[in-house]
């Protein structure tokens, strides 16, 4: 759906299409309140993006408006979080080794890798979750279709409160959670691919190191 048409099927169910009480400005920010929430909740909007290498340069922006990151790449391979306990800490090391990061950790807005890149151009590929944009009339909603239909009960129950009604207010926020928390089981499984859901056992799981042998 585009905002214009959520906004007609929100101003539907309430009865009030045509209705200056509630702007359309006002609708598409509570649009864009209810795509906030599901983003920092559900994890719902994934993006990649792409940087290349400076040798000896180690620090690399946090794209803008990504929450988390769901997974980095330097030069096709996975980079894993720096674990603890790492020998030297790309937070606060002044004496960096070089060659191919193995390690990253993320820091006053800045990925650090360790080692320091050693080479200029390779590519750096960054997979994130990410908040949503503004929203407007003509906008896209980032936030996948099959979840647009969920945000009417959000807005509804913005209407509802703003309008003094607080029985159907409530009613339609208990929907609203109700339908977070099914997205968040959906995300859930969508993660899980083609997995099992089981614990996997690291003595018998090759890891960073290989396996581990007794």
């Amino acid at each position: 759906m585009t905002p214009g048409q959520l906004n007609t099927a929100i101003r539907q169910r309430y009865n009030a299409v045509g209705d200056t009480f509630f702007a359309d400005s006002e609708v598409y920010d509570i649009i864009y309140q209810a795509c906030m929430i599901m983003a920092q909740e559900a994890f719902v909007i994934e993006n990649t993006y792409s940087t290349t290498s400076v040798s000896g340069t180690r620090e690399y922006a946090f794209p803008t408006t990504a929450i988390a990151i769901r997974r980095i790449e330097y030069d096709g391979e996975k980079v894993m979080p720096a674990p603890a306990g790492l020998d030297s800490d790309p937070k606060t090391s002044t004496t960096e080794v070089s060659g191919d990061p193995r390690f990253y950790e993320v820091w006053n807005n800045e990925i650090i890798f360790y080692p320091t890149p050693s080479a200029t151009g390779d590519t750096i590929k960054i997979f994130t979750y990410n908040e949503p944009q503004a929203i407007e009339s003509t906008s896209t909603l980032e936030v996948p279709s099959e979840y647009h239909l969920d945000i009417i009960d959000f807005a509804l129950s913005i209407f509802y409160a703003k309008d003094g009604n607080q029985s159907m207010a409530m009613f339609h926020d208990r929907k609203w959670i109700e339908n977070l928390n099914r997205i968040k089981r959906t995300r859930a499984k969508k993660k899980r691919g083609d997995q099992f859901a089981v614990v996997r056992d690291d003595d018998d799981s090759p890891g960073i190191f290989g396996v581990i042998s007794g």
